[in-house]
């Protein structure tokens, strides 16, 4: 018994372990809720804090909470963000809907750090109550998707500097390369001459898109339910909390936030995490397309195209002595299927909402920001060991373009249609290449035809 202490709620006598600064309700869902064994990201606990701390300032500026009870609640905020009871919010992401149990996890946490502050004891809440004071003119339902719309800001600029070392290795090949001419392939058959830079280039471009779509839907992310309490009505606030609020976290933070037109709106429709999502699914795919292509231009290295080589990062198998394998673009690929399995879930969470609540946010957040840091570490992955050492195989390029049929399409203004399918024909009867049979032919001088396909 010496260990525990018997803390009473709503629901009766529960025990709690008695060095623990969470309580009742967080007791219960530690009980109730072992799923996975995944907690939630720092950076979410962290926005959870500052959203505590700013009602905080919030409520005290509005003559709420009474000086001294403020400032021990803002200094447990403090703490709280800083990860010093993180022992005391582990609780699954599996859990009641809305997010019910992190937020009075939160609550109980700040609340009982600040007790100590004022003097008191955990579990007595004889000067700061979880409910009564940390969680004044709030409820679950604006605290966690506002908490989840800042944490998913505080993510992004990590995300969008991977991205961009990404996009600056793959400009550097490009310019390097720019005059490079290569096979160009369509249907994975020889097609039209290409450069190295202008193939490197169009990766490059379709990344930077791709950047530009997530930091556009960022910024519905700025818009702030907070404020609107249970179902967006704004039932138990002062008449300035929702202005004052967003104005107090756009100050602690250091980010933009307005207050969203119909905060009954946003208590039930989950969109903008949806729409922000789908921008991460749509960089997902357009690295997936990337490192397919990276994967079959290092094909080989003697039985393949091997247009380049990839950096070698570890051995490829437990049985084939040599052999190395593409590791940092297959590793990179499964991180975007996750994304985009993710992806679906969040889709499938903003379907639910029932009436005046989406209860998914839980995992709405969770999918999020997984895809958020996984994508930033896999980008940082795939830059340092794949992109920046990636080596360009001049001779094999060249030898691959000079015997493709890739010269054909440019001839076949010159010399029409149907007598450059009939010399392609040829070429592949005989083996021999384009070069070759115009040659022959003596249907231009060589001057005139490295001039077509240049």
């Amino acid at each position: 018994m010496k260990n525990i202490r018997i803390e009473t709620d709503s629901m009766g006598k529960i025990e709690v372990p008695v060095d623990a600064y969470f309580g009742c309700q967080t007791a219960r869902a530690k009980n109730n809720f072992q799923i996975s064994g995944h907690i939630s990201p720092a950076v979410f606990r962290q926005s959870l804090g500052l959203v505590k701390l700013a009602a905080a300032k919030t409520n005290a500026k509005l003559g709420l909470l009474e000086a001294k009870v403020a400032k021990a609640i803002i200094q447990a905020c403090e703490e709280f963000i800083e990860g010093k009871f993180d022992p005391d919010f582990t609780l699954d992401v599996f859990q009641a809907g809305a997010g019910t149990s992190y937020n009075m996890n939160a609550n109980e946490v700040i609340a009982n750090r600040a007790n100590e502050l004022l003097g008191g004891k955990k579990g007595e809440y004889k000067f700061v109550h979880p409910n009564n004071h940390v969680n004044m003119a709030q409820s679950t339902n604006d605290v966690i998707p506002t908490t989840t719309r800042i944490a998913a800001l505080l993510s992004l600029p990590a995300l969008l500097q991977a991205l961009n070392n990404c996009e600056e290795s793959l400009e550097k090949i490009a310019k390097k390369y720019s005059k490079l001419i290569k096979v160009g392939r369509t249907h994975l058959e020889d097609a039209v001459p290409i450069t190295l830079g202008q193939e490197f280039d169009s990766y490059k471009e379709s990344l930077h898109k791709a950047g530009e779509f997530i930091a556009n839907q960022s910024t519905d992310l700025q818009i702030l339910g907070i404020g609107g309490t249970a179902v967006g009505t704004g039932i138990n606030t002062h008449p300035k909390y929702r202005e004052t609020m967003v104005k107090t976290l756009t100050e602690v933070i250091g980010l933009h936030f307005e207050s969203g037109k119909n905060l009954t709106e946003m208590a039930n429709n989950m969109n903008s995490f949806l729409n922000f999502s789908a921008a991460l699914r749509s960089l997902a795919t357009n690295i997936l397309n990337v490192c397919n292509d990276l994967k079959l231009m290092n094909m080989g290295p003697k039985a393949g195209i091997a247009e380049i080589t990839l950096p070698e990062v570890q051995a490829g198998s437990s049985i084939m002595p040599g052999k190395v394998n593409p590791s940092i673009c297959e590793c990179m690929e499964m991180i975007c299927m996750q994304v985009l399995g993710n992806d679906g879930t969040i889709e499938i969470a903003c379907q639910k909402s029932n009436f005046e609540l989406n209860v998914f946010c839980p995992i709405i957040m969770w999918n999020l920001l997984q895809s958020m840091e996984i994508l930033t570490n896999g980008l940082n992955m795939l830059n340092d060991f794949a992109l920046k050492n990636l080596q360009i195989n001049e001779k094999q390029i060249k030898k691959l373009f000079e015997e493709s049929l890739c010269t054909a399409t440019s001839l076949s203004p010159k010399l029409g249609y149907a007598l450059t399918a009939e010399i392609v024909k040829t070429a592949l009867k005989k083996e021999t290449t384009i070069r070759e049979e115009v040659l022959s032919r003596k249907l231009m001088s060589e001057k005139e035809f490295n001039k077509l396909i240049a």
